[in-house]
């Protein structure tokens, strides 16, 4: 694996991953990737059209082997914005953990709520749930346990670009 340092944002759908993760990469002239877009890029499928496609079992597959490609070929200083269940299948934590530096977003049910039923994204584990609220926390509840192994846990309600600036800099310049 190349010297260069990888910063994973993980947690549910709809935590800010992307937008946090495009943020920081900016202010700190690093490189982005959004691991949902890549695998969709490379598969050249939608990410709902995969898991119509090859169910939820052979998305994490295939996920997991594009996490394992950027993890391989990393040449800078990067920022990865993970898929919401990323952390939850394959030894992916494991992976991300000896790849660099995960950071948890940790969001609560009603501010996730609110964001998924206004954003248009197509997600495909949580579109046209009946009861989303209890879905979310069902899931929440099955993947806390691995989003709570990453190295930092950060709430949204307390983020901002300089909540970061600490992590990056021992991240990225070891200080």
């Amino acid at each position: 694996m190349p010297d260069s340092k990888i910063i994973f944002l993980i947690g549910m759908p709809a935590t800010g991953k992307t937008y946090w993760g495009e943020k920081i990469a900016h202010r700190y002239k690093l490189h982005f990737t959004d691991l949902d877009r890549h695998v969709a890029e490379q598969e050249r499928a939608s990410i709902p059209a995969l898991f119509a496609q090859y169910g939820e079992k052979g998305f994490r597959e295939r996920e997991h082997k594009y996490l394992e490609h950027i993890v391989n070929t990393n040449e800078g200083n990067t920022i990865v914005a993970c898929g919401g269940g990323t952390p939850c299948f394959l030894d992916n934590m494991q992976l991300m953990k000896n790849a660099g530096t995960v950071i948890y977003i940790d969001t609560d049910i009603p501010a996730l709520l609110k964001r998924i039923t206004e954003d248009t994204e197509v997600r495909p584990l949580l579109n046209n749930r009946a009861d989303l609220e209890g879905y979310l926390k069902d899931l929440l509840g099955k993947r806390k346990v691995y989003y709570e192994q990453a190295h930092h846990i950060l709430h949204t309600k307390d983020i901002s670009l300089t909540t970061f600036d600490q992590i990056i800099t021992v991240c990225i310049d070891g200080h």
